[in-house]
């Protein structure tokens, strides 16, 4: 029987071993395989016995190529090498009209820049005058906005 309190780990040779912390049994467990054990050989032994790849089957000597075979060979690498060159040309293409593209965005974009924003001085009074508009009121900030219209209608 089991005593209260007590755990138990496993089972040797048909009785239980009481589990202790940091206890290990040198029991051999069942059920487990014998420990593996080297074999060492002589090198005469593995001249006369052993063999570092299996026996291959004779080979044969390589049929002869029709010229019909060798034409299809060659008339294959021809198209592929000739696709290739055609493909080479349109990346080449491509990427002369990208870069052509790039630079007329560039210098669009470079001339955007330069301009002078229309109204500029406008715009920033009317910007002013509805963050801190006259007596509180932004009502009054009617004559600055007009005088922003007429500026960007003319």
């Amino acid at each position: 029987g089991q005593e209260p309190g007590s755990r138990w780990r496993f089972v040797c040779g048909g009785r239980p071993a009481k589990a202790q912390m940091g206890s290990t049994s040198s029991a051999p467990r069942e059920g487990s395989a014998p420990a593996q054990v080297p074999v060492f050989y002589t090198d005469d032994f593995f001249q006369k016995y052993g063999a570092t790849a299996p026996p291959r089957e004779p080979r044969q000597a390589p049929a002869q190529v029709s010229a019909n075979q060798a034409e299809e060979v060659t008339g294959f690498k021809t198209k592929t090498m000739e696709r290739a060159h055609i493909l080479a040309e349109l990346r080449e293409e491509e990427l002369q009209s990208a870069e052509a593209s790039a630079k007329r965005l560039g210098n669009w974009a470079s001339e955007l820049r330069a301009r002078a924003v229309p109204c500029m001085a406008e715009q920033e009074e009317v910007e002013r005058c509805y963050a801190a508009p006259p007596g509180g009121d932004q009502l009054r900030c009617g004559q600055v906005v007009e005088a922003y219209v007429r500026c960007s209608k003319s």
